[in-house]
């Protein structure tokens, strides 16, 4: 039987692209899911597609990277594949199966696994040299802040005033308290790093 896996990392990214390449792929079935691509991830379709995988079976996915995201995750992936006689086809390779039971086909598939780590690797670092870069030109990541600098000191005077409740000052400001307190402790610290500098 040809098994199709298509994962994707997050609810926001789309498996029509994978599904329409496995159905190209000629699989039988596909089966898909929302999940991260780390060790220890909870990945039920992952999970219940190998264990019914049987000898003679192929596993097809569009790119290596579906299966996981080291080198040492994948490698142990091949052993097992071989010793229960599944092939395996990445598509981002011309359609070609990696044959990890050759030894051709087992040094191609740890360079890809090693490819794959490295491209995983490289796509942090953009990412944290952007949030550096980010930072540097002082632009503010993650959500909008809830409250703003004046309604922050608002608070801040109510609090010192002590004569509202912090369930108050959140309900005067209109949000939560949980939102409030993360708020006054980052001003809090704020003020601290400051004085300190």
């Amino acid at each position: 039987m040809i098994i199709g896996y298509a994962r994707v990392s997050t609810a926001d990214q789309n498996l029509d692209r994978q599904r329409k390449e496995l159905a190209d792929a000629g699989c039988e079935q596909i089966r898909a899911e929302t999940g991260s691509g780390k060790r220890g991830a909870v990945r039920p379709v992952w999970d219940e597609t190998f264990r019914h995988l049987r000898k003679g079976d192929t596993l097809v996915v569009t790119e290596l990277s579906r299966l996981g995201r080291s080198s040492a995750t994948l490698g142990a992936l091949a052993d097992e594949l071989q010793e229960r006689g599944v092939a395996l086809r990445v598509l981002n390779l011309g359609g070609g199966v990696v044959d990890t039971a050759s030894a051709s086909g087992r040094l191609l598939f740890d360079i890809l696994a090693a490819v794959a780590q490295m491209e995983r690797a490289l796509l942090i670092e953009r990412v944290q040299s952007g949030l550096a870069a980010a930072k540097a030109r002082d632009t503010h990541l993650g959500r909008p802040a809830k409250l703003s600098a004046d309604q922050v000191k608002a608070a801040q005077a109510m609090r010192q005033a002590g004569t509202m409740s912090m369930r108050e000052i959140a309900a005067q400001l209109q949000v939560s308290r949980n939102t409030l307190y993360r708020s006054l402790n980052a001003a809090d610290q704020a003020s601290i790093e400051q004085a300190a500098s």
